[in-house]
């Protein structure tokens, strides 16, 4: 959820721009970053898919950070 909202915000995407790419509806990548439901596995996959293409590594630790950045 919060690598979600954080990867957005790096990107300067709003989550209408987020779920275009990710080809999913903007209520669920707002349902997620609230907490209030997760996505189906195609629909998470697919945001996860978006957000690495787009330049952004997801760590062990929670956080996100731009691909090749130590």
């Amino acid at each position: 959820m919060e690598q979600c909202r954080g990867a957005r915000a790096m990107l300067g995407w709003s989550q209408d721009e987020l779920a275009k790419a990710a080809n999913v509806a903007r209520q669920t990548i707002a349902d997620f970053e609230r907490g209030a439901r997760l996505p189906i596995a195609n629909n998470l996959a697919s945001i996860r898919r978006t957000l690495e293409a787009a330049g952004i590594e997801f760590l062990s630790d929670n956080g996100v950070r731009f691909r090749g950045h130590a």
